[in-house]
């Protein structure tokens, strides 16, 4: 019996915040390799696609990378989170920018954060 598309996902651990699209969460999104096999009796044998993804945690929408972005972004993964320079931080941004994720600047989060903040204390006026 001869089965295809048996899939392995790989986590190789958090990237960065990234808002997601789908959802609107502001997570750190995992950086993941799934590969599909071709089976013979249950067993792997062949792989015969490989996609790299950015994954959010919350609703499991991806961003596709391309291999050369995922192996970049996992050695950036692999030093340690001290070590990361501007340049690689930059790169990061960079790569996930082009796959299409939103990256926001911590003034940008705390700026967002008083807007909803004085929305919600505006209903919460009105209401009265």
């Amino acid at each position: 019996m001869i089965i295809w598309g048996f899939t392995t996902p790989k986590n190789f651990g958090p990237v960065r915040k990234i808002q997601c699209n789908n959802c609107n969460s502001e997570t750190n999104w995992f950086l993941e390799k799934i590969t599909s096999w071709l089976m013979l009796l249950f067993i792997p044998l062949v792989p015969y696609k490989t996609r790299y993804l950015l994954k959010c945690p919350e609703c499991k929408n991806c961003l596709e990378l391309q291999k050369e972005e995922f192996e970049e972004l996992r050695e950036i993964i692999k030093s340690s989170e001290s070590d990361r320079s501007w340049d690689a931080c930059a790169r990061v941004n960079s790569i996930v920018n082009g796959a299409g994720g939103v990256i926001r600047t911590q003034t940008q989060l705390n700026f967002i954060r008083d807007i909803q903040e004085f929305e919600r204390e505006r209903e919460r006026r009105s209401e009265k």
